[in-house]
C-alpha cells in the first residue's frame, strides 16, 4: 500500500492505544488527514463521512473493543464493497511505520494481540536463508579478507592492544556466543553504550566504523552458524537483561539468528538507549514480515551506507 498522497483523509473508528501511538508519530501526518469516529457517541452513519469527505481508508481500533454493533459492521462492509480500504489499527500502524506497535499499558501489562505468533510462518524460509548466507559469504570472502587484513594492520600500527575485539553476545534461542570484530576503541575503557563523538574510539577506529570494515570478522560468525547476514543486532547479556526488564517482548528477537545488519540498524543507524523500544518494534516487524525482498532492501540500504561512509 502506498501512503504518499498528502491530502488523503483517513477515518479512525474508536480511537484507542495503538491509534494514539500512531498519531504521536510524524509519518502518518505526512500522508493522511485524520478523521475520528466514536461509535458510542457519533449518531451519523460512517457512510455519511465516507461519501461527504471522500474517505478512501478506514482504520478500526479493536484493541479495547469487545464487539462491533451490527449497524456499524454493515456500514463498514458497504464501504469495503464500494472500494474503501479497511484496516485494523495494528495492521495500519505496521503499513505506515513499517514496525510493530508495542503498547505497554502499565508496568506489568501489555497489549498482546498476535505478538506471540511472530516468526512461526517463516520456519521453512529460514533454512533457505542459511543457504543464501553461506553463498554470499563465500562469494565476498576474496574481497573481505584483504580488507580485514588491512583493518588489522592499521589497528596494530595505530594503537596498543589486541587487534580483534571478542565479546559475548546473545543469539538465537537466547544462547550465548562470541562475536568477532576489529577493535575500534582504546584497549582500556569503561564499557557501556557508544555515544556520539565518543573519545574511546581511535582515529583508525572511526574510519573502520564508517566503512564497516570492523564488522567483517563477523563473516566467521556466519560461517559458524552463530549469525545471519540480516537479523536483529546481537546484544551483550547484561544489556539483554536490562532490556527484558524494560519490555517483556524483547526476548522475541531471539527466535531467529542475529544479523550483521538488519531492519532496525538501517532505520535507526544512530540509535541511543532512548530508542530501544523503536529498535525492538523494527526487529519484530522484520521477524514477522521476513522475505527475500525485505532482505534485499536491507542489503541495498546497507551498501549505500558503506559506499557513502555515512551512518545517516
Amino acid at each position: 500500500m502506498k501512503v504518499s498522497n498528502p491530502v488523503q483523509r483517513c477515518l479512525f473508528i474508536n480511537v484507542s492505544d495503538i491509534s494514539l501511538k500512531l498519531f504521536r508519530g510524524t509519518k502518518l501526518r505526512r500522508s493522511f488527514k485524520v478523521i475520528r469516529y466514536n461509535s458510542e457517541i457519533n449518531t451519523k452513519s460512517i457512510l455519511e463521512y465516507v461519501n461527504r469527505l471522500n474517505i478512501k481508508t478506514i482504520v478500526i481500533e479493536t484493541s479495547n473493543l469487545n464487539h462491533l454493533p451490527e449497524n456499524l459492521t454493515n456500514d463498514i462492509i458497504d464501504a469495503r464493497l464500494s472500494g474503501v480500504r479497511v484496516f485494523d489499527a495494528q495492521e495500519f500502524y505496521e503499513i505506515v511505520n513499517r514496525r510493530i506497535p508495542l503498547v505497554k499499558l502499565s508496568s506489568n501489562e501489555y497489549l498482546a494481540d498476535d505478538i506471540f505468533s511472530i516468526g512461526l510462518k517463516h520456519h521453512s524460509g529460514l533454512s533457505s536463508k542459511r543457504i543464501i548466507d553461506l553463498l554470499v559469504v563465500l562469494s565476498i570472502l576474496p574481497v573481505a579478507l584483504p580488507l580485514v587484513v588491512l583493518g588489522c594492520l592499521l589497528t596494530l600500527l595505530s594503537s596498543s592492544g589486541n587487534v580483534l575485539f571478542v565479546q559475548e553476545r546473545i543469539g538465537v534461542g537466547s544462547k550465548k556466543f562470541k562475536i568477532y570484530k576489529i577493535r575500534t576503541m582504546k584497549s582500556k575503557h569503561n564499557g557501556g553504550y557508544t555515544t556520539s563523538n565518543d573519545d574511546r574510539i581511535t582515529i583508525v577506529g572511526k574510519f573502520l566504523r564508517l566503512s564497516k570494515i570492523d564488522e567483517l570478522p563477523q563473516l566467521y560468525n556466519i560461517l559458524r552458524g552463530d549469525m545471519s547476514l540480516i537479523g536483529p543486532r546481537p546484544e551483550r547479556p547484561e544489556f539483554v537483561d536490562l532490556s527484558n526488564e524494560e519490555n517483556a517482548y524483547f526476548d522475541l528477537r531471539h527466535v531467529i539468528k542475529p544479523g550483521v545488519t538488519g531492519w532496525a540498524q538501517v532505520n535507526l543507524p544512530k540509535a541511543t538507549p532512548d530508542d530501544n523500544l523503536k529498535k525492538l518494534e523494527y526487529d519484530l516487524y522484520y521477524i514477522k514480515n521476513y522475505s527475500p525482498r525485505l532482505d534485499i532492501e536491507i542489503l541495498l540500504r546497507t551498501i549505500k551506507v558503506v559506499m557513502t561512509m555515512n551512518s545517516n
